[in-house]
């Protein structure tokens, strides 16, 4: 149902943050999608022509005040996704960009009259360990890695600042997927069809996955819900489903005959950390395998969705057989529209 609110939405040329800004106006929000690139990525301006006002684009930097206080006018909501999320980087760009800019941001939009913020958190704010159905209450393991340390902090900030007439919660999503996941999912297919893929020991580890439209409608539920106020939320499709599993549906998806590639956890948790050391140590990018990779990976990683269902009435509709065959065709096709080249 159409709301009519007008909303600021950061991240916006993200996969989640594209997803969003579709799904929110076309619930008949106005929708203000901050984005950082100097020309404004495609697909936010294919929505702009297909939603016209409904979809307003606003190029700026989370540490630009005074651009950011103009976006703010007359805003209801704020919906911030914009993150560095990857699992290699100096913890000072992390502090900047997850923590230092999420503080700034949430003190303008307070200050700006906004009445509810949705900051969307992470997974794995609650570190890596054996997670078998945990919650919200836990359990929590400690956190070794730039991303997850910095997203906990901004959350623990976020969660902090809740008072009436100003209500915020944090979403926490597992493992997002789906049509437009170049950072991920489109990366693992790749590998697939053209590298080598596969899981780490037996694959009988669990992971955790959301298909990207289960996202959305969970992350518009959290919207309109006053019971989240101070609360964060766990979003899962709830599958206990193996590694071994899932590689097995995403080779399958994408019409592959090859087996996955199976490496025996010392061996990747020592390969992890050579490659480590040595892109440390010559300044290089993001090596083939990290540490982090491997211990999410090589034990259980799964959570609960029930308060989640309890609070919003939260329903995934997409499972991971059906969502990582949606997802193969959309990237098959924009393999095939780019010559056969990575997207």
């Amino acid at each position: 149902m159409s709301r009519g609110r007008t909303i600021l939405l950061t991240g916006a040329s993200g996969f989640i943050g594209t997803h969003l800004a579709e799904r929110l106006v076309a619930n008949g929000d106005e929708v203000r999608a901050l984005h950082r690139r100097e020309e404004p990525p495609k697909a936010l301006l294919s929505l702009r022509e297909r939603y016209g006002e409904g979809l307003r684009l606003y190029r700026a930097e989370l540490g630009d005040q005074r651009r950011i206080a103009e976006a703010l006018e007359d805003v209801e909501a704020v919906v911030h996704t914009a993150a560095l999320a990857f699992d290699w980087g100096s913890m000072d760009s992390f502090v900047q960009t997850n923590y230092q800019a999420t503080v700034n941001l949430l003190h303008a939009s307070r200050e700006a009259g906004v009445k509810v913020f949705l900051y969307m958190s992470s997974a794995v704010v609650q570190g890596f360990g054996p997670h078998v159905d945990s919650t919200e209450e836990g359990p929590y393991y400690p956190l070794k890695y730039p991303y997850p340390i910095t997203k906990k902090m901004a959350e623990d900030y976020v969660l902090s600042k809740n008072e009436p007439g100003f209500r915020v919660t944090a979403i926490r999503p597992c493992n997002v997927y789906g049509p437009g996941d170049r950072t991920s999912t489109y990366a693992m297919y790749e590998a697939i069809l053209d590298g080598v893929f596969g899981y780490i020991g037996t694959g009988e580890a669990l992971t955790c996955p959301i298909y990207i439209d289960d996202l959305c409608a969970g992350t518009l539920a959290a919207l309109d819900a006053p019971r989240t106020a101070g609360q964060a939320l766990l979003l899962t499709d709830g599958s206990k489903v193996s590694w071994k599993e899932y590689c097995r549906v995403m080779y399958a998806a994408v019409g592959s005959t090859k087996k996955p590639l199976s490496l025996p956890t010392p061996l990747a948790a020592l390969s992890a950390r050579i490659m480590c050391l040595g892109a440390k140590l010559i300044g290089a990018g993001a090596p083939p395998l990290t540490s982090y990779r491997v211990e999410q990976a090589s034990q259980d990683y799964h959570f609960s969705n029930a308060k989640a269902r309890r609070l919003i009435g939260f329903s995934p509709r997409v499972f991971y057989e059906e969502g990582l065959h949606r997802t193969a065709q959309a990237f098959l096709q924009e393999r095939a529209g780019n010559g056969d080249k990575r997207p």
